[in-house]
This record gives C-alpha cells, sequence and structure tokens, in this order.
C-alpha cells in the first residue's frame, strides 16, 4: 500500500514539476473529484439493494416461538414455527400428549407473475442511470469552477507581467525625468504624475502578487492539486464546432428528468397490478398427528377500493410532464443565450484589439509631443493609463473567448 502511494505521489511530481495546462488538470479531475467518492458509495448501496431485492422471500429465515401453561389442566403447551421463502415448518408440543409436527410450501402465483422486488430492480436500473448522470454533472460543475480559477490566475499573470514591464519603463522615465526636473527643464506637476503613476503599480504589482498566491492555494484546497512551483500553460482557444456543443447543452438533465419519470412510471404499472390483480396463493402441507396431506388454494382480492399511492404517483407524473416541458423550453433558451454571449464575447474582444493599438499608437504620439514640448507629461501618463488598462481588458477578453 505504502509502495502504490509512494508511486501515486511521484507520478503526480512529474505532471505538474514544469508545466502543466488546463486540459490535464480537467483530466485530472476525473480521477480526484470527490464525486467519484459519492457515486462509488451509491453504487455500492445499489449493490446491496439488487441482492437483496433479487434475495426476495428468501432473506433469511423467521423463527417464532411461545409458550403456554394451562392451570386447569396443569400442563405447559410449547408451539415454534420456521419460515424460509415459501416453506414452513410448525410444531406443537402439549406435556403428556404426542407431538405435532406441520411442514408444507406455499407459493404466490401472483408474485410468481410480477413482484413487489421485480418491480424495484426494474427501477434500480433507471437509478444506476441517474446515479452516473449526476456523477457527470457534479464533475463538470467543478470543471467549470476549475476553469474559471484557470482564468483569473492567467489574467492576473498577464497583469502581473505587463504592469512589471511598465515599472521598467517607468524606472527608465523616473530617472531620465528626475535629472530634468534638477535641471530645471520639466515642471514639478509632470515629476509627481510619473511618481503617482509609479508607486501606484508598485502597489498594484504587489497586490496582484498576492492574488496569484492565494489562486494557487485554492487550487489545492477546492481540488487537491498541488501547484507551487509550476507554471499554468496559457489558455489554448478550441477550435472546433461551437454549434456541437451547445446541442449539448441541458442533454442530462432532461435526460435525467426522462428516468426519474421511469421510476414514477414504473411505480403506476406495479400499483395496477396490485389492484387488478388477486392475490391467489397455492400449497402443500403435511400433518404428523393425522399423517395426512392436503393441498390447498387461497383467493383474497379487495373490491370498491381507492387506491391514494397510486392517486398520488399519478399526480407526480403528471407533474413531471409539465416540468419536463418546461425545462426543454428553458434549454432552447439557454442554447440561445449561450450563443449570443459567446457572439458578444467575439465582438468585445475585437473591438478591445482594435482600442489597444489606438491607445498604444496615442501613447507613443503623447510622448513625441512631450519632447517637443507641446504637452505635459501628465498627458503622457494618462494616455500611458489608458494603454495599460485596455491591455488589461483585452487579455482578460481574449480569455473569457
Amino acid at each position: 500500500m505504502k509502495t502504490k502511494i509512494l508511486i501515486a505521489l511521484f507520478l503526480s511530481k512529474l505532471i505538474y514539476s514544469q508545466e502543466v495546462s488546463l486540459d490535464i488538470l480537467l483530466n485530472e479531475i476525473n480521477k480526484t473529484s470527490y464525486e467519484n467518492k459519492i457515486y462509488n458509495i451509491k453504487n455500492n448501496q445499489n449493490n446491496f439493494k439488487e441482492d437483496y431485492y433479487k434475495t426476495g422471500r428468501y432473506n433469511g429465515v423467521k423463527v417464532d416461538g411461545k409458550t403456554e401453561y394451562k392451570d386447569e389442566e396443569k400442563r405447559y403447551i410449547f408451539e415454534s414455527s420456521a419460515n424460509y421463502g415459501d416453506f414452513y415448518v410448525q410444531g406443537k408440543k402439549v406435556k403428556n400428549d404426542e407431538n405435532i409436527v406441520t411442514y408444507g410450501a406455499q407459493r404466490s402465483l401472483k408474485d410468481l407473475i410480477f413482484s413487489k422486488d421485480d418491480s424495484e430492480l426494474n427501477k434500480l436500473k433507471t437509478t444506476r442511470d441517474i446515479n452516473k448522470i449526476d456523477l457527470k454533472q457534479g464533475i463538470e460543475t467543478q470543471k467549470l469552477s476549475l476553469i474559471n480559477l484557470y482564468k483569473d490566475y492567467k489574467d492576473n499573470q498577464f497583469e502581473l507581467k505587463l504592469k512589471q514591464n511598465a515599472l521598467q519603463t517607468l524606472e527608465k522615465e523616473k530617472i531620465v525625468l528626475e535629472k530634468a526636473y534638477q535641471m530645471g527643464s520639466v515642471s514639478k506637476i509632470d515629476l509627481d504624475s510619473l511618481l503617482v503613476s509609479y508607486s501606484s503599480i508598485v502597489l498594484e504589482i504587489d497586490k496582484i502578487e498576492n492574488i496569484l498566491e492565494k489562486i494557487i492555494e485554492r487550487f489545492y484546497y477546492d481540488y487537491g492539486i498541488k501547484l507551487q512551483g509550476t507554471s499554468l500553460a496559457d489558455i489554448v482557444p478550441n477550435k472546433n464546432n461551437l454549434d456541437r456543443y451547445i446541442s449539448l447543452v441541458g442533454e442530462k438533465d432532461l435526460r435525467k428528468l426522462n428516468l426519474e419519470k421511469e421510476i414514477t412510471r414504473e411505480n403506476i404499472k406495479y400499483l395496477k397490478y396490485d389492484n387488478k390483480v388477486p392475490e391467489i396463493s397455492v400449497g402443500v402441507e403435511r400433518n404428523s398427528l393425522n399423517d395426512e396431506n392436503r393441498v390447498f388454494l387461497k383467493f383474497s382480492k379487495d373490491i370498491f377500493y381507492k387506491d391514494l399511492n397510486l392517486s398520488n404517483e399519478e399526480s407526480i407524473l403528471m407533474e413531471k410532464d409539465v416540468t419536463y416541458v418546461q425545462k426543454a423550453n428553458e434549454v432552447i433558451a439557454e442554447r440561445y443565450k449561450i450563443q449570443d454571449n459567446y457572439y458578444t464575447l467575439q465582438k468585445d474582444y475585437f473591438v478591445l484589439e482594435n482600442r489597444v493599438d489606438l491607445e498604444k499608437s496615442k501613447y507613443e504620439i503623447k510622448k513625441l509631443e512631450n519632447i517637443l514640448g507641446k504637452v505635459s507629461y501628465t498627458e503622457v501618463m494618462e494616455a500611458f493609463d489608458d494603454y495599460l488598462e485596455l491591455e488589461v481588458s483585452k487579455e482578460k477578453a481574449k480569455n473569457s473567448l
């Protein structure tokens, strides 16, 4: 067992030793998700249920016994019985009297055709399918959360690199401007403008570094993934057909609703059968006292009977039919919404891409104009800040897309 643990840790270290991609982490969730543990617990319970329903009436031996003392006759009477499925043995012992033993078998023809256990086994198959859907949906929910966390990290990582590069640029500008100020060629307000931008970027870098550390910790506590000392690869655009994925939206929800309806239909099927078909039992029995055999037939049927359970199940099915239609409409609306969101993100990215190029050009022009004495350095810094802000927005839009 220790060897297996060491091998697992070694392989885990190999996976995350240098660079890890989003796809690798998503595949890892398939194996490490707590949803797998929940599914295995449910599956084990379903295995027990299946064995229980298949065992049916032969689930153990039922033993009864009692003793009675009759004061007038001054004697004890002992009675006992044992039942195993369709078979039974009954015994009676009275002091100074001959022992009586009766044994036989009795079978319900109604259960032989279709029993409650048969119905439960049918429902269990459907329940297993529902549990598989729950597993997939649970893992998908975790994956969506991980994707968002991964995106947050890459957004902040890009902003950090951008601000660090900007700080290097301002560091050089700061040296030049401080000397120019000492020589009286630039005003105090121009120098202060640069210093304010410089100090703001230093604070922002410190804040972003803390955010990145916290995100790495969240990967561990949320998903059990250790990424310290590992770089996260850039998000790779998915080139596959978007319509193919959109057509799958809500598919599991609708499938699950259909399976839940199947369970309700199975309940209705058995209740109708139970109400319609009379209880008929046949049996054979031998009595040791009389040394005789007997064959018997039993019949019972409830008439003029209103079944509340059947009425409830039929109402539940009608409610589920309404819910399914509503959900199907919601799924169609959700697919349109996702498509609209995608095209909106696409448009936003292209707009920001053009604006970034424009703001970069404005910043370069402002620098030249400042050198020529046409504008103050304050305007240069304003253009620089606008450019940085748009660069960050563009990267976030790209990752969102």
